[in-house]
């Protein structure tokens, strides 16, 4: 039996702080996006919000990505 350096609870951990880093930073943009760059659009658009939370989970992902490269495969 192999055992491995990642246990449930840790991995938990880093779902559940991606996931609320994410959140956080599609709220960022969405109010970057939202009251300062498009005035015009409506500041409570569903597909605003989903724009925005998708741009969040692409900009964490893009930094866990390279966390990950940076730490493990260099």
């Amino acid at each position: 039996m192999s055992t491995s350096d990642f246990s449930g609870f840790m991995i938990f951990i880093l779902v559940l702080s991606f996931f609320m880093m994410s959140y956080f930073m599609g709220m960022l943009v969405h109010s970057a996006w939202m009251y300062e760059d498009k005035g015009s659009m409506k500041k409570d658009s569903k597909i605003a919000w989903i724009l925005c939370w998708v741009a969040g989970t692409s900009i964490t992902g893009w930094m866990f990505y390279y966390g990950y490269y940076v730490n493990f495969l260099l």
